[in-house]
């Protein structure tokens, strides 16, 4: 497979002379071993030598074994002489007490930069303990939207490119394009298959399928069962089931109790692991009347779609209305903390992002329309700008002073 360049690189490239640990987490194959190559790479464009470079991966129990025993030993046992060393450790979730043995090896060694990766994000937070001051965590996703084209055909890459719409700038430029269908279509096969890369670049629709069913298998026995136990194997089948059927709906323990037909104790327990390993989102709400406006109960959402899609065995029948409302969550996740809006008179906006001291409503529609609702949060909040992406419609207009941006799901 192709290397695909990551919109994190950049990000990465900020810290590869920094003294600080660098922890990417997220599921897995998301891509986080073929960032480490490319970081090795990345390294050797700028004159370091390969000898210098040390990889290690933890699921070796061998290596494992020999860096629990003495991480000092382990990390000066292979570093040369000539200058700093740098250190690409991956699946760092499998070592116990990783925060207190990478804490040793960073105060012990000022010339090792440390790189690492781990597929759980509890245990990588937890870690972030022992090494305040000294680690900077990257959230690594599955493919967003534009490296899903990059994979696809680096002509809709800069078609997207030059389309795409910042929520964040002040003044919103819209461009229409005669190529929207074929955007959107390309936007279906991506909510239908998903973003995580093995998958993206499979051309055999039969063989994305196996694929996904073998990412699940894995998930459930490695991040599961593997580090909480074979307890939980059911259960988190059964709750992941149905989280999915509740996706984009606002939930509560007692409904997934009953829907999953699972205690309450096991629900409480096991919806922190299933966003601690990356396979949901958990979206709280955003209130300041406290008497009027939801302040606890979250939205589920998928990190990806194809799993999710796998999950409940929809690929044929595929509701693609939720899977836009989760799309635009995920996408607007990667740059802002993304809330939703409900009253206790279920008055509702699907999403609210802030930017600074701006607060930006978003909704979601397959066609775009001014809701009652939506007009209620502008006349609360008094937003500077809002945002109702739908299929095809594009334009802007005025809601009680507030510039409304009417754009379609392939312009974010």
């Amino acid at each position: 497979m192709a290397y695909i360049e990551r919109e994190v690189e950049k990000e990465i490239g900020k810290w590869l002379d920094s003294r600080e640990i660098v922890a990417m987490r997220g599921p897995r194959q998301c891509g986080k071993t073929t960032l480490l190559m490319r970081i090795a790479e990345m390294l050797k464009s700028r004159g370091v030598d390969e000898s210098r470079i040390h990889y290690t991966n933890f699921e070796d129990d061998l290596a494992k074994m020999k860096f629990e025993e003495n991480p000092k030993e382990f990390i000066e046992f292979s570093m040369t002489t000539g200058g700093k060393n740098y250190f690409l450790l991956d699946e760092v979730q499998y070592l116990k007490n990783a925060g207190k043995q990478l804490k040793l090896v960073f105060d012990s060694f000022s010339n090792a930069k440390i790189f690492v990766t781990g597929s759980a994000s509890f245990d990588l937070t937890d870690m972030g303990k022992y090494l305040v001051g000294r680690i900077i965590f990257l959230d690594i996703h599955p493919f967003s939207f534009l490296e899903f084209l990059r994979a696809k055909n680096r002509k809709y890459e800069e078609l997207y490119s030059k389309l795409r719409i910042s929520l964040r700038d002040k003044r919103v430029r819209l461009t229409k394009t005669v190529f929207l269908d074929d955007l959107n279509n390309l936007l279906h096969e991506y909510l239908t298959y998903g973003s995580y890369p093995r998958v993206v670049t499979e051309h055999d629709r039969n063989r994305k399928k196996e694929l996904l069913k073998g990412l699940f298998i894995t998930y459930i026995e490695k991040d599961i069962v593997g580090l909480y136990g074979k307890q939980y194997r059911e259960k988190v089948v059964r709750l992941l089931k149905a989280c999915a059927y509740s996706m984009g709906n606002i939930v509560n323990y007692e409904t997934l109790s009953r829907n999953a037909g699972l205690s309450y104790h096991d629900v409480r327990n096991i919806m922190p692991l299933l966003e601690d390993s990356f396979v949901i989102f958990a979206v709280r709400p955003f209130y300041r009347n406290k008497m009027n406006e939801l302040r606890k109960n979250p939205k589920i959402y998928f990190v990806d779609f194809g799993m999710r899609n796998h999950i409940m065995e929809a690929f044929d029948k595929i509701d693609f209305s939720v899977l836009y409302e989760n799309f635009v969550h995920n996408e607007l996740k990667r740059l802002f903390s993304v809330k939703y809006w409900r009253t206790t008179a279920k008055t509702e906006v699907d999403f609210v992002i802030e930017h600074g001291r701006e607060i930006i409503p978003v909704e979601v529609k397959t066609q775009a329309k001014v809701t009652r609702s939506f007009r209620s949060f502008i006349e609360s909040y008094s937003p500077g700008k809002a945002f109702i992406l739908n299929l095809t419609e594009i334009g802007k207009k005025r809601v009680n002073g507030c510039k409304v941006v009417i754009a379609p799901f392939a312009y974010i």
